[in-house]
């Protein structure tokens, strides 16, 4: 009896051992398999993106420290940052490789450096169009492309030559009847620059996206790089970063459209610079909202001051007072409160385009 005692405990503890083993086994093997599955890959480069359009010195990061290539050659080791100057490269399209241990990540980025287009004879008329619906980095809005187009083709409708109107937009460069660029607020910066520098009859900034502001007058536009940030800016339009631009306008009439939500806190940076030469409207006060709407495709401010009053009602003649096209879309706009259109009305006598 007591052999077969010690024989079953033997079997016993084997059998347990073994399913031990087995256990462990299983456990082991189960574990790997989980390692192994296919998770979704985390992105190495996180400035710029795929696909974008970039110019000047564009800052490359990366989530790793990485070594980044520019076209196959090796411009950086071991770095979360490379300051690349793009300006030194053709225009078109480039790769950027980042690479971590085994992993790397290849993008292809188009570079447009273009220069402005030389000086427009004098007499005539220059504009810069902004249209930012969708974004790099924050909420994307609906129509503010289909503002830009509308006014490009208003402008030309009345005599603006094409080659002096720019149009600066979001990535879906398709939406755009013109593209001259991507409106990050390095672009938008350089191009106000040349607008006015120019020895024009008028000049006009016509700009509808994203604003902020504190509600005291202390207010932003929102660039489509807004919130990221590329060439140095930080993609926040600041009303004091228009003053000194605009207060080097050479034309003797000046005409500031604004689709903005807090754009009434802009008005008077911008009236302390133009002085008598400004007639400048925008969708609310400095803390109010612009309202994007469905049934007409437009922002608000934009479809009853261009397509109601300009368009519809004046007939888009280019005799007609922008003080007029002012009370005429004002009576019928559906906001009120801190959301009412505000005007600035330096300018002598009836402001026309």
């Amino acid at each position: 009896m007591m052999k077969k005692t010690k024989l079953f405990v033997i079997v016993l503890l084997s059998v347990l051992v073994a399913s031990s083993l087995l256990v462990v086994t299983q456990t082991t093997n189960t574990t790997k398999a989980v390692v192994r599955a296919p998770t979704a890959k985390a992105s190495l480069i996180t400035n710029p993106s795929d696909g974008e359009t970039v110019s000047g010195t564009v800052t490359i990061t990366t989530s790793s420290a990485c070594t980044i290539y520019i076209n196959g050659v090796r411009v950086a080791r071991k770095t979360t940052s490379y300051n690349w100057d793009t300006t030194s490269y053709a225009d078109g399209s480039h790769t950027i490789r980042a690479k971590y241990r085994r992993t790397s990540e290849t993008i292809t980025v188009n570079v447009d450096n273009d220069e402005p287009p030389p000086p427009p004879p004098p007499g005539d008329k220059c504009a810069l169009i902004v249209g930012i619906s969708d974004y790099k980095a924050i909420s994307d809005l609906s129509y503010c492309d289909e503002d830009a187009t509308d006014w490009y083709y208003y402008l030309i409708s009345i005599g603006y030559a094409s080659e002096n109107i720019i149009v600066l937009g979001d990535t879906k460069t398709n939406n755009f009847p013109k593209y001259d660029g991507l409106a990050t607020e390095y672009n938008i910066k350089n191009w106000l620059n040349w607008l006015v520098a120019q020895d024009c009859d008028e000049i006009c900034f016509i700009t509808s996206g994203h604003g902020g502001g504190d509600g005291n007058g202390a207010s932003f536009n929102c660039a489509w790089d807004c919130a990221s940030g590329e060439n140095g800016e930080d993609g926040y339009l600041d009303d004091y970063e228009f003053q000194p631009i605009f207060a080097n306008a050479v034309a003797p009439k000046v005409f500031v459209f604004m689709d903005h939500c807090y754009s009434g806190g802009m008005i008077p940076e911008f009236s302390a610079a133009c002085g008598s030469t400004l007639y400048m409207t925008t969708t609310c006060t400095e803390d109010g909202y612009g309202w994007d709407m469905g049934a007409y495709q437009n922002g608000a401010w934009t479809y009853f001051f261009l397509e109601y009053a300009l368009i519809n009602h004046f007939g888009s003649s280019p005799d007609t007072a922008m003080e007029d096209a002012f009370v005429y879309a004002l009576a019928a706009y559906p906001f009120g409160g801190g959301d009412t259109p505000q005007e600035c009305d330096n300018y002598p006598g009836d402001f026309t385009l």
